[in-house]
């Protein structure tokens, strides 16, 4: 949550401020077998699902693209920096 915690803080320069850190986060991430790149959807649209289930009506359709566009760029720049280092 710390990875969301700054991203919402830099939205409005995340690629100047945030991405090499990313790549960084994605590149000392532990392997695990089980825990492969085509899954992360899957963890994505589960955290959604549960902020879902807690807002209610207030993770309105735009909160939920919002925050799947957010989700989108972490993970794209986590799995660089993963590939890079471990070559998925």
């Amino acid at each position: 949550m710390h990875v969301l915690q700054k991203a919402v803080k830099n939205l409005d320069r995340l690629e100047d401020s945030f991405a090499d850190e990313l790549l960084t986060i994605g590149a000392k991430h532990p392997v695990r077998a089980d825990f492969t790149p085509d899954k992360v959807g899957v963890f994505v649209q589960s955290v959604l699902s549960v902020w879902k289930s807690v807002l209610m009506d207030q993770m309105t359709a735009e909160c939920h693209v919002a925050w799947e566009i957010l989700f989108d760029y972490i993970m794209n720049k986590m799995k660089m920096g993963h590939t890079d280092r471990y070559m998925w």
